[in-house]
């Protein structure tokens, strides 16, 4: 994925003064730049989410998020970095929120490589090295195609689909899945067992 480029009268308007301070994120006078990060993911992702991998169907602006990839809450200088920019859906955004993803989470500089992100970095990651997916059902290939799911919710549509009552966090869902792609006699019958105690 190519990052957005800023132009000079961009980062004009992102710093406020002299000093390299930036704007606050959500500054009126961004407004525009905002718009253009969002609609340059958008396209740029094919309107996939990075987190989910469901296509959106839309590039309307009121159906993405622009995702701080290491959240801006806890490291506000990376807020304007382009490969720290994503379009993400809102319910991968929110679940998401602002849990760490760097390895080294005191880190001042932004990292160039994949190893320095506990979940899948969508600038720097290829998202099926660590994540399998069909349907509703997601399983992580990698420790960090795990994180990503639980950082991200993604059990959220099994669960929505199963109609299961409360979370699937917890490793008995994923410990199931797997059962189930290794196509283990009786597996089948496991997730039935897990929907009555957890029901």
């Amino acid at each position: 994925m190519e990052s957005i480029v800023f132009t000079d009268a961009d980062y004009s308007n992102i710093r406020c003064d002299e000093k390299g301070v930036d704007r606050d994120w959500s500054d009126e006078l961004l407004k525009t730049i905002r718009a253009r990060i969002k609609s340059h993911y958008i396209e740029q992702q094919g309107s996939v989410c990075p987190y989910c991998d469901r296509h959106q169907g839309t590039e309307n602006h009121r159906v993405w998020d622009i995702d701080h990839v290491v959240p801006r809450s806890t490291h506000p200088a990376f807020t304007f970095e382009p490969r720290n920019l994503v379009a993400s859906c809102p319910d991968c955004n929110v679940a998401k929120g602002d849990a760490s993803v760097l390895v080294n989470s005191k880190r001042k500089t932004y990292p160039a490589k994949a190893e320095a992100f506990n979940i899948i970095h969508p600038h720097f990651d290829a998202y099926d090295d660590h994540i399998a997916h069909s349907g509703h059902v997601y399983v992580g290939k990698t420790v960090k195609g795990k994180k990503t799911i639980y950082q991200c919710d993604l059990l959220r549509f099994a669960q929505k689909y199963i109609d299961w009552s409360t979370p699937l966090a917890d490793d008995r869902f994923e410990t199931e899945v797997e059962a189930i792609v290794r196509g283990e006699a009786g597996a089948d019958s496991l997730i039935d067992g897990l929907r009555d105690e957890l029901g």
